[in-house]
């Protein structure tokens, strides 16, 4: 009786302890975004600070803080949910701790389009195009990748490799175009590193639209990630189409990242690390690893985000510079302590 409650109470540890870090970062997601929000508005106090309330549009407090830096929030919040999931799913899928879509060419396709798409249409109201392109080039990379690795064999390292060769020749695709036809892509250098700057609320609802109904579409899947999680044989034995699955997943993730490239640009490494963090936290049940890295997600992107925007005051420096500082010495720490698994 007594190794029987004691095992009950092991079992229900981690659900009670995951439910106390869910509360934990989100209580500090909305602490960060609101000190975001307010940090150094010009002319707010603790004196006027019922101004930000004031619904008075004409205010300049009201103005910065509701159309500038809560739509900014939101979007970073937003797009870092997105690509913690996508990295999760990514990693799951190819059993391959070091997937990421910054790794794997997902970005480069969805970029190298857009730019493609800049080019034949123009810059000037091309929302739904470039939201197709970005699409279009996340699906097209990750194929060439999913092609090139799972022909024959398949090995995590031979995942790396063509996922970094593809990643490689795409960005070069779209550094070529950008520097041949640079007076009609006046601003997509900025756009290139992966910005949040100039965020408005169409942004936000073209996220709400494109990206929250994938994360709410994979959270009900996530048991299908466990069972592939235990093996492609363990899974097929269990009733599974590893196949299929695996493709769902790989669509749901071009949706992810296609959505996140054409809003904000490639914002890289954040599906890299927050997968890691959360499987640390919250142990490997995909049930409790995903929302938990959605929320670890939104965590990281606007943290990163503050610091991009004041780490250079008053220049604004693009956020996917700063998540790169972070994620490359986290990708070579992963390759150091992986290097006798991934083969």
């Amino acid at each position: 009786m007594y190794h029987t409650q004691t095992r009950s109470r092991r079992a229900l540890n981690p659900y009670a302890s995951s439910t106390l870090q869910f509360i934990f970062f989100f209580l500090l997601l909305v602490m960060v975004g609101a000190f975001s929000a307010l940090f150094r508005v010009k002319g707010l106090s603790f004196h006027n600070i019922s101004e930000v309330f004031a619904t008075d549009t004409k205010n300049l407090i009201y103005y910065t803080v509701w159309q500038v830096r809560i739509p900014r929030v939101v979007l970073g919040a937003l797009l870092g949910a997105a690509l913690a999931v996508a990295g999760c799913l990514l990693q799951g899928i190819t059993r391959n701790p070091l997937s990421d879509p910054e790794n794997m060419g997902i970005n480069q396709g969805a970029s190298c389009f857009v730019v493609i798409a800049l080019l034949v249409f123009g810059e000037k109201d091309t929302s739904f195009v470039i939201l197709l392109a970005a699409f279009l080039g996340a699906a097209a990379g990750g194929s060439v990748i999913y092609s090139l690795a799972f022909r024959g064999e398949y090995t995590p390292s031979r995942l790396v490799l063509a996922g970094i060769a593809v990643s490689l020749f795409l960005g070069s695709l779209t550094t070529g175009a950008i520097l041949l036809y640079e007076t009609q892509l006046t601003e997509i250098l900025y756009w290139m590193a992966g910005k949040l700057s100039g965020a408005n609320w169409q942004d936000i609802k073209m996220m709400l639209v494109s990206a929250v109904p994938v994360i709410i579409l994979v959270f009900s899947l996530a048991n299908q990630l466990n069972i592939l999680s235990l093996g492609e044989e363990t899974a097929r034995g269990l009733g599974v189409n590893v196949l299929r699955i695996r493709r769902v997943f790989a669509f749901l993730i071009v949706l992810l990242v296609g959505s996140a490239v054409a809003v904000a640009g490639p914002i890289g490494f954040i599906g890299l690390i927050v997968p890691h963090i959360a499987r640390k936290l919250v142990g490997q049940d995909y049930r409790i690893i995903l929302p938990f890295s959605a929320l670890l997600g939104a965590n990281l992107l606007v943290i990163a985000d503050f610091a991009a925007q004041w780490v250079s005051y008053p220049a604004d420096t693009p956020v996917g510079v700063i998540t790169a500082l972070l994620g490359t010495p986290f990708f070579i720490y992963l390759m150091r302590r992986k290097r006798g698994a991934v083969k």
